[in-house]
């Protein structure tokens, strides 16, 4: 929707947008009494209307940004911890699922149909857990790092919740395997911790380590 203002085949339709624009930014200041209703926002709103042109080339840099931080890590999923180096990003990524969110559930939202299918395209997790989960791939990724293998300990003090998900993820293996309940793993996920070289079963390993 980004019609120029001197737009040479309808001047008319130039000068509208602007307009639009224009009074809309009165209303947010609370200058002066605005004509848009809601209903009128919620209209342009549905058929991405771009209220601020400088939010548009703001929210494609930003796009970059998570299409350069995917290249480095291989996922979406910006870290949401205070360790993180990017709190632009955190913040932005954050804000696009509660725009989702908002979607979802019928209310005006910023967010259009073609910017969730330019997410969709780099594999963007519209969940936080699973994004959280991948954050906790992160971690066993530092700590294998730091002791050349994935064997941590339950009650790992340095990060306590690395521990106690490492003892998940082999569980939710195990259920797997015996069919008893539904589980988180998915087979993308299970060649994620391969890939590191986790030890799904910690007795197995122990005996095979003996015999070597």
């Amino acid at each position: 929707c980004l019609v120029p203002q001197r737009y040479a085949p309808n001047p008319a339709l130039g000068r509208w947008v602007a307009l639009q624009r224009e009074v809309y930014k009165r209303m947010l200041r609370g200058k002066k009494p605005s004509r848009i209703a809601e209903k009128r926002i919620f209209l342009l709103d549905k058929i991405g209307f771009v209220w601020s042109v400088g939010h548009r080339a703001q929210w494609f840099n930003m796009f970059e940004e998570l299409k350069k931080y995917k290249e480095i890590h291989g996922h979406c999923a910006v870290p949401t911890t205070k360790r993180s180096s990017n709190k632009r990003l955190v913040n932005w990524v954050s804000r696009q699922r509660k725009l989702y969110l908002g979607m979802k559930e019928g209310k005006s939202a910023v967010i259009t149909a073609e910017r969730v299918d330019m997410l969709n395209s780099l594999g963007f997790s519209w969940k936080v857990l699973e994004d959280n989960w991948h954050e906790m791939l992160e971690h066993l990724k530092e700590y294998k790092e730091r002791h050349g293998n994935c064997l941590v300990p339950q009650r790992y003090a340095p990060n306590p919740s690395l521990g106690n998900w490492v003892l998940a993820q082999r569980d939710a293996f195990k259920r797997m395997i015996s069919g008893e309940k539904p589980s988180s793993l998915t087979k993308k996920r299970i060649f994620l911790l391969n890939e590191l070289g986790f030890v799904w079963r910690i007795k197995k390993f122990k005996i095979l380590k003996m015999c070597n």
